[in-house]
């Protein structure tokens, strides 16, 4: 029986035990305790299953570190080997080749990049033209004052439910 169906079933016979009738009625009193028992076991092995499933979690991030690091290798090899590629059709001044399934061709852009030491150049420069600010809520902060009773357009404390598996 699913969890869902053990929950509407608890809940009809515990309507029962509100009835003055079948408030001490043993049979009502020994389904609900079947049901309980039924309910208990099936939580169980909802959690089992989440444990189980919660073990594999650690292997798959290992798994997709492993990846995102071969993934990394596989484009600096791509980036070194355009580097070398680019490197020797500088040196040699061929700017055009055409191979077949490929044409490759290099050229000189003057100054189209910016190469920036962040760390002097924030230490130097503050103007709006040349910087950017993200703002974004501190949560925290808000979370207090509200909890101090101050009014805060556009900010709510709200409750929340929480399960513990221990």
């Amino acid at each position: 029986m699913k969890l869902y169906e053990l929950t509407e079933q608890y809940k009809n016979i515990a309507e029962l035990l509100d009835n003055p009738e079948f408030t001490e009625n043993e049979d009502v009193l020994t389904a609900l305790q079947s049901v309980q028992d039924d309910f208990d076991h099936k939580v169980q092995q909802i959690v089992f299953l989440a444990k189980n499933i919660e073990s594999e979690i650690d292997p798959i991030d290992q798994e997709i570190k492993r990846l995102q690091a071969m993934k990394k290798a596989k484009a600096n090899s791509v980036d070194n080997l355009k580097g070398y590629l680019k490197h020797n059709l500088q040196t040699t001044g061929i700017h055009k080749v055409d191979c077949g399934l490929f044409k490759v061709a290099y050229r000189e852009s003057a100054q189209s990049a910016v190469e920036i030491d962040e760390d002097l150049f924030l230490a130097n420069n503050t103007s709006e033209d040349f910087v950017t600010v993200k703002i974004t809520p501190n949560k925290t902060a808000i979370k207090q004052a509200l909890k101090d009773g101050v009014e805060i357009p556009g900010a709510v404390l709200v409750d929340s439910q929480v399960l513990t598996i221990r």
